[in-house]
């Protein structure tokens, strides 16, 4: 090889590495431009944080929320708060100002009604939600204006409203207690009958245990009788002679009824007797042993129902003397005016 052929080599390879050099560098000089605009993504980098509404914003939020009767309501998105971080910014601000001012009443009212509500609820858990809500529509109005007189008086309500709420709610606490305390004493008076039960060596009854029959005892031993006492040999009674002999009775009749002893004549109805009207009543009863009138009823009447009543209450009041055993018979009692 000749020594032009050699430094022709040298020349292109050294043609070959400038190029490549060269070609390199373009490269890295090209990257960043096509990446541009794409934010370069750094180890431990946040995401920027999201810009703040300027004031033309919160006065378009705040206008809209008050057209949209978004007054106080929902927490961070109604015209209140809105008007509020207007008023950080802009102290004087007239319009603004006198936003809150127009505003103030219309929470007012809201936090009224969430108390009466709250006292008016009866489930806990709904009325400590309509408190929750007064209590942060109230912190609005003391940031509005801590100074409004119409405050205090507010703020006097909301603490009656959570004493009333305390107060119930210890009361119901003292109910739990009393009857966890009934309960503990009622299980200490059992478990004390019990262990005296055991102590003297009786079971309690059950119920089961009061339907099982009685056990049969397995072996019983019987005993002699003793002799029966000798008969008491009684002492002749004396019989009355002929002369000391009480009189015999009269003999009743088979079947007759006793003797009377007393008898009663019954009472002449006023509406009858006003009217002359007459007639009788055949009323059969009943003699007892013991010589009164028990069973008393109308066999017969003409007219009817007008001395029934009359008949069987003069019946009831006579006296017999007393039978051997209940008798019947019939009585038949007339009614005539002027007798």
């Amino acid at each position: 090889m000749t020594q032009q052929s050699v430094f022709w080599r040298r020349t292109a390879l050294t043609l070959a590495i400038v190029a490549g050099v060269a070609l390199a560098a373009c490269s890295k000089k090209e990257e960043p431009a096509t990446t541009a605009g794409a934010p370069t993504a750094t180890p431990g980098a946040s995401a920027p944080a999201a810009p703040v509404s300027t004031d033309a914003e919160l006065r378009t939020k705040a206008q809209t929320a008050e057209r949209e009767q978004r007054l106080y309501a929902p927490a961070g998105d109604n015209a209140i708060e809105y008007y509020l971080a207007l008023r950080e910014r802009q102290p004087n601000d007239t319009l603004v100002n006198n936003a809150l001012t127009d505003l103030f009443p219309y929470a007012m009212t809201a936090t009224e009604q969430n108390l009466q509500k709250a006292g008016a609820a009866t489930d806990p858990a709904q009325a400590q939600t309509y408190r929750t809500e007064a209590a942060r529509i109230f912190a609005l109005l003391e940031r509005v204006d801590k100074n409004a007189p119409s405050l205090p008086r507010l703020r006097d309500t909301m603490q009656k409203v959570a004493s009333a709420e305390l107060k119930t709610q210890q009361d119901e606490a003292k109910k739990a207690q009393d009857l966890l305390t009934k309960q503990t004493e009622a299980a200490k008076t059992a478990a004390a009958a019990a262990a005296a039960q055991r102590a003297t060596g009786t079971q309690p009854t059950t119920a089961s245990q009061a339907n099982q029959p009685e056990p049969v005892p397995q072996q019983t031993v019987s005993r002699p009788a003793p002799p029966p006492p000798a008969p008491v040999q009684a002492r002749p009674q004396p019989q009355p002679t002929e002369a000391e002999a009480p009189p015999p009775k009269p003999a009743r009749p088979a079947g007759g009824l006793p003797n009377v002893i007393s008898s009663a004549q019954p009472d002449y109805p006023r509406e009858a007797l006003r009217d002359g009207v007459s007639g009788e009543v055949t009323v059969a009863f009943t003699v007892n042993a013991d010589g009164s009138v028990g069973a008393a009823n109308v066999v017969s009447s003409n007219p009817r129902n007008v001395f029934d009543r009359a008949a069987v209450a003069a019946i009831k009041k006579w006296r017999f003397e007393a039978p051997a055993e209940p008798v019947t018979g019939r009585r038949t009692f007339s009614f005539t005016p002027g007798q």
